[in-house]
């Protein structure tokens, strides 16, 4: 989607990192990564590659289970209802969509504390004013428009396995590599065609529309319009000067920059349309148009759920997920452990860290939870178990560390071995709304095997970050970096100092 072969140009700019070292990047400079996240992108995605009742949902959950792991604040931005109607050369719905999927997915998204924002128009063009505004890192999105729209880091595909290579791009790698900045990708744009005008120019590659703005014959003319935003009277002659000089170096390939002369491609002559420009240039947004004191409240909220570790509603998030998987609550338990445990436990260290601390306050994971006048018996013995979770580590919580080696990332890790109380803890915290009755009829052999295994050896030990250790535990990473020095260990990691 987007511009047609884009990607194929761009692809000599692509780096390759894996999601745990873009979020460990984050991580050391005291702040989680924060993306936004084009929802219809993700959820074509999901469409495409799963199958069954309620798999698309699913899909999306083992989605975020990685996000939290990894600590990664995401924004999922919808598409408004003020996108144009006429998309890849058909009408498209603009309402916004209420099927049961979207209520749903909205619904998860709540119950795992993250962020939605609804766009005025394309969601692309949300999320790459969102990220030139500060308020994420990255755009996670498939869409080559996004650049045009001033996208400039993103993540164009999810990884399908841990420790993938995700393909990542930024607009100063794409300079460096190809000498194409912004303006020159809309002049690609037009002269290719998009998803809002699919016809682009006959007999013009995307090599060849590449090739022609290195003659730069629309830079003046995009300057204006840049500097002077949408309000801009565009002269009717510029146009056609600019039209003409791109035709005549087509022919005649004056500035050397064309492999060969295209003396029978012919430009549309309104192949320069205004309006398609000033879109990609000041796309209308919903962020860009704050004026309300709601709209503000909003915003202000955005960005506060963006900056802090947030734990998810881990009461309604596992009777929700019972509910919509129909998994009975035995089974329930069996993929929480294996697919949120970690991040569960990965979070209390990252919680721990001096930079993490100063921004955030224990009050902050209280703010958005009832009066403890107000909750029943249930409710409250949920919230004590909570905070004991958010409370500062002690030394009972790690029994050893096993193993260490650096990742592909140049990331030092330490494996651990969690004790079993930290597991229970967790378990005490999800299972109070789960119903023991429901759907145990829906897979004997599930069932039989979740009773077969036990949960804790299966994550008891786990891949983390070596700092975290040594500042949380120091006197347990001390003594294994003793013992690999009897042992002859090459691999040490000199512990940091504690402030």
């Amino acid at each position: 989607m987007g511009i047609t072969d884009l990607w194929k140009l761009l692809e000599q700019s692509e780096r390759r990192f894996s999601l745990e070292q873009l979020s460990s990047y984050a991580n050391k400079n005291g702040k989680s990564l924060r993306v936004a996240i084009d929802v219809a992108l993700w959820s074509f995605q999901v469409r495409a590659s799963v199958v069954g009742d309620c798999s698309e949902l699913r899909a999306m959950f083992f989605r975020f289970c990685r996000l939290y792991e990894y600590g990664i604040r995401p924004v999922f931005v919808f598409d408004g209802p003020n996108r144009p109607r006429y998309k890849r050369n058909k009408e498209i719905d603009t309402t916004p969509s209420h099927t049961k999927f979207t209520r749903d997915l909205k619904e998860l998204i709540t119950h795992f504390n993250f962020s939605m924002w609804e766009a005025y128009g394309e969601a692309e063009a949300e999320c790459a004013l969102l990220e030139r505004l500060g308020f994420v890192d990255i755009i996670f999105t498939g869409d080559s428009d996004v650049f045009l729209f001033g996208g400039r880091h993103v993540v164009r595909r999810w990884p399908k396995e841990r420790q993938e290579q995700l393909s990542c791009y930024d607009l100063l790698w794409i300079f460096d590599t190809t000498k194409l900045d912004r303006s020159d990708l809309i002049l690609i744009g037009l002269l290719r065609g998009s998803d809002y005008d699919t016809h682009g120019t006959k007999g013009i590659g995307i090599n060849s529309s590449a090739q022609l703005t290195k003659c730069h014959l629309h830079h003046e003319i995009m300057d204006d319009i840049q500097l002077f935003g949408r309000d801009i009277k565009l002269d009717d002659e510029r146009v056609q000067h600019l039209f003409d000089d791109l035709t005549y170096e087509l022919h005649h390939n004056t500035y050397g920059n064309l492999t060969h002369k295209r003396s029978n491609v012919v430009l549309d002559a309104k192949f320069f349309d205004f309006s398609i420009v000033i879109d990609f240039i000041h796309p209308t947004t919903k962020i860009g148009s704050i004026k309300s004191g709601l709209d503000i409240e909003l915003a202000q909220q955005l960005e506060k759920n963006l900056s802090y570790h947030y734990e998810p509603d881990w009461l309604n998030l596992a009777e929700f997920a019972q509910v919509s998987f129909k998994w009975p609550a035995e089974y329930l338990l069996k993929r929480f452990s294996s697919v949120l445990y970690p991040g569960f436990m990965a979070n209390k260290l990252r919680r721990q860290q001096p930079s993490f601390k100063k921004k955030r306050r224990l009050a902050d994971d209280q703010s958005n939870t009832q009066d403890s006048v107000t909750l029943s018996q249930q409710d409250e013995f949920y919230q004590a178990n909570l905070l004991l979770h958010m409370k500062d580590s002690t030394e009972e919580d790690l029994v050893k560390i096993t193993q260490s080696k650096m990742s592909s990332g140049d990331i030092q890790l330490y494996r651990v071995e969690w004790n079993r109380s930290t597991f229970e803890a967790f378990l005490q915290i999800i299972q109070l709304k789960l119903n023991w009755l429901d759907f145990q009829d829906t897979d004997i052999e599930l069932l039989k095997e979740t009773q077969e295994v036990d949960s804790f050896s299966s994550v008891k030990r786990q891949w983390v970050d070596a700092n975290y250790i040594h500042y949380t535990y120091p006197s347990i990473a001390l003594e294994y970096q003793n013992q690999q020095k009897k042992n002859n260990n090459s691999f040490l990691i000199l512990p940091s100092k504690r402030n």
